[in-house]
């Protein structure tokens, strides 16, 4: 009798996955910061608001997520003896260009990726169970810091505007708790990417894994937010909806547990699904989203200079949230035009991270290699 055969895919396809996983998190972050720019509202009901939903956070999470996959993927590569002073180097120039962009975007999430990666050399010497443990500890830390610290202190939640970013306590104040996307507990995206770039996710039966798993996670973050929500308004009355919102809601601000669980459970259902719909894409459309990939921290930043100069012009709340959606989009189609007209070549900032970072040849820096 001969033994079963397991179904596999190359690394080829896997690294091809995750490129058009990633580029289908900047879809959602253009879609998602479109509406929050030129939009005059958000929707609470309707098809918007279900798109609106799956991009709050969780197309952030996935892009982190993904950071820490193609960091570890490049460490291992590399091995540490050149790969540690490469992203100590990567983490300071994305330090730099973080700061340079919380000028025009209070959203930024460079600076967190630069944390990750000056800390990275180290994370990876811990074995998965560690890694897995430390973003528990980083999601649970959080919800505790609450009790303390009160996090809606230097917010104008009514315009989403951060009161005191360039004071010193307020910038390290913004940068690890109560900014948009702070290192606690959003270092815990990058962690688990670290694990899932550790994981044998060559066989069939993983990608079915994660989306299994990330249905279920998503599923529960849902009815125990509803649940959890509806007890509060039985027990305590006076507490009101934005309140209730941001104690038990799956919204990002603040990123409470539910939220983490629920971003968590969106980015393995889209990764599980990438990795099986994959073989079955049209070639030319995985290699425009494959090239869009590998472009994303290039288009992360342009995204948000057009947004920004859209919304300083003509269009400052002047769109429905369908309208902005469709303009997010648009933006987004010709971002991956433009990557694939240029697909052998490298993005701008990716360009500048090999550049000013890596120690080897010019000729091996020109060549397409794995992506942050």
């Amino acid at each position: 009798m001969t033994a079963p055969q397991v179904l596999t895919v190359s690394q080829r396809q896997r690294d091809d996955a995750i490129d058009v996983a990633r580029s289908i998190a900047i879809l959602g972050m253009f879609v998602i910061h479109a509406v929050l720019v030129l939009s005059a509202s958000f929707p609470r009901s309707g098809p918007a608001a279900v798109v609106l939903w799956l991009c709050d956070g969780r197309a952030a999470a996935t892009f982190v997520t993904l950071a820490g996959f193609g960091v570890t993927r490049l460490a291992r590569k590399l091995g540490t003896e050149i790969a540690t002073p490469m992203l100590r180097r990567r983490a300071l120039i994305l330090w730099i260009v973080g700061c340079a962009n919380l000028i025009i975007w209070p959203g930024d999430i460079l600076r967190v990726y630069g944390v990750a990666l000056a800390a990275a050399p180290v994370m990876l010497r811990w074995s998965v169970r560690t890694r897995v443990a430390g973003s528990a500890v980083l999601i649970v830390a959080f919800a505790l810091l609450l009790i303390p610290l009160d996090w809606t202190q230097h917010w104008d939640l009514s315009t989403l505007t951060y009161i005191g970013v360039w004071t010193p306590s307020g910038f390290v104040r913004n940068l690890f708790f109560d900014g948009f996307r702070p290192v606690v507990p959003w270092l815990a995206f990058f962690l688990l990417g670290t694990v899932l770039a550790d994981t044998d996710l060559q066989q069939r039966r993983r990608h079915v894994q994660l989306l299994i798993i990330g249905a279920v996670l998503t599923t529960t973050s849902v009815l125990a937010s509803i649940g959890l929500d509806r007890l509060l308004l039985r027990l305590l009355p006076q507490v009101d909806a934005l309140t209730r919102e941001g104690l038990v809601g799956t919204t990002s601000l603040p990123p409470m547990p539910i939220f983490m669980v629920s971003a968590l459970g969106t980015t393995a259902v889209l990764l599980g699904a990438t990795m099986l719909m994959l073989p079955h894409l049209p070639a030319p459309l995985r290699v425009i989203l494959s090239a869009t990939g590998r472009r994303a921290l290039t288009w992360y930043l342009v995204h948000v200079v057009i947004l920004v100069t859209l919304h300083a012009t003509t269009l400052k709340n002047a769109m429905t949230s369908s309208g902005s959606i469709v303009v997010g989009v648009g933006l987004f189609i010709v971002a991956a035009l433009w990557s694939y007209r240029f697909r052998n070549t490298t993005g701008l900032l990716e360009s500048l991270l090999r550049r000013l970072s890596d120690p080897r040849t010019s000729a091996q820096r020109t060549q397409p290699g794995p992506t942050l």
